[in-house]
């Protein structure tokens, strides 16, 4: 990872999404802002998030915003007037903001306390650079290599940052440059080849802390952002950000479409089981309808058989009863049932009475029954037999 691109890409979304207006100090930002602007850092260089990664980001962007506010100071007393200052507006502000900047640079009591204590620390620097109000990281930006796009190291940086046609600005800051170079070369004779950038920086922030015996633990030469001040790099900028967009927005439509893919697939599975249930269901059901129509058919069957059973048993016995009176030529029937109760019909009794001679005189005896009265009593008291009959 490169540090320092880094470390610009966390001013860049810090400068997008925290605002100027109302905010004095970091502390002023809302927790939120700071938790969008650790977000925006995870995505892009697709990092872990972790309490350590968001720790780093938001030092990073602390110390940035300070240096902002820093640089808009320096624009704000570049100018006399307000209306100087407003007619030469930052590039990263808007009018507004730059307004609210403009009053708050010129009435916080606060702020300008802050401001003429950090001009008195620069009277006691050592050192003394010639780019005014420009940063390192701009500088830096401005002189890289356009093929590779590899920048400079800090002991070149600082050499072109502190040198006006190869006059040093003062002393302590050849002394720190020469330190640097001298130690540079003890290294690259020793490990017999060149340093690489990452190890020259090393080698010239201990050599500036050894030289001007700084306890600070911040790195020397390291501006708050370098800034795109052309046209065509900020479009290019543009272009960039439209195609991590275009491709972030690609990757959430395919894992969308990924899903609606695997909901349909369930989906399909469940109305696949849905409809078996069903089909099972109803074969469960027609066997059960089955069963039922064969045990109804069974019953009826059987009542039918005991029915006909029934009245085959009766048709017998009114034949025996017929061929035993025929037999015995009585001329009396009997009123009464061998089991000594009533003769459930009496119909019979009567008809069989009154067979006699519509002549005959009181006291006589009565004409015997003929043969075919019984049979004809026989067959009436069988029609009735099937009348009375609850199942028939």
């Amino acid at each position: 990872m490169n540090y320092r691109s880094f470390k610009d890409g966390v001013v860049i979304i810090m400068k997008r999404k925290l605002p100027l207006i109302g905010v004095r100090t970091w502390s002023d930002t809302h927790p939120t802002i700071h938790r969008l602007i650790v977000a925006d850092m995870i995505d892009r260089w697709d990092l872990e998030d972790t309490p350590e990664t968001e720790e780093k980001i938001l030092k990073i962007a602390k110390e940035r915003y300070r240096g902002w506010g820093s640089t808009l100071s320096s624009t704000y007393k570049a100018y006399k007037t307000d209306a100087a200052r407003l007619a030469n507006l930052p590039e990263d502000l808007q009018p507004e903001e730059w307004e609210w900047m403009i009053e708050y640079f010129g009435t916080d009591s606060k702020f300008q306390d802050r401001s003429q204590k950090n001009v008195d620390n620069r009277k006691k620097q050592k050192t003394k650079h010639r780019i005014r109000s420009k940063s390192y990281s701009q500088v830096s930006f401005e002189k890289r290599n356009l093929e590779t796009g590899e920048e400079l190291d800090c002991i070149a940086l600082w050499e072109l940052t502190h040198t006006n046609d190869g006059t040093w600005s003062n002393t302590d800051s050849q002394k720190v440059y020469d330190k640097a170079l001298e130690e540079v070369k003890n290294k690259e004779t020793e490990t017999e080849g060149p340093l690489s950038s990452e190890q020259k920086n090393n080698i010239f922030q201990t050599a500036y802390k050894d030289t001007l015996e700084c306890k600070s633990s911040q790195p020397c030469g390291y501006g708050y952002m370098e800034k795109t001040s052309t046209g065509s790099e900020r479009f290019h900028i543009q272009i960039e950000e439209q195609a991590r967009a275009t491709a972030a927005t690609q990757e959430r439509n395919s894992q969308l479409s990924q899903q609606v893919n695997e909901l349909q697939d369930q989906l399909q599975a469940e109305r696949a089981n849905t409809q078996e249930r069903i089909n099972l269901e109803r074969a469960e059901r027609e066997q059960l309808e089955e069963r039922l129509k064969e045990e109804r058919a069974e019953r009826e069957r059987l009542l039918q058989e005991e029915r006909t059973s029934r009245l085959e048993f009766e048709k017998n016995m009114m034949a025996k009863f017929v061929e035993l009176s025929q037999q015995m030529g009585t001329q009396q029937v009997p009123t009464k049932r061998v089991d000594n109760k009533e003769n459930s019909n009496p119909n019979l009794q009567n008809i069989l009475l009154q067979r006699s001679s519509p002549n005959k005189t009181s006291g006589s005896r009565p004409t015997a029954i003929s043969s075919n009265a019984l049979i004809q009593a026989a067959t009436r008291n069988s029609r009735m037999f099937k009348a009375m009959d609850p199942k028939n």
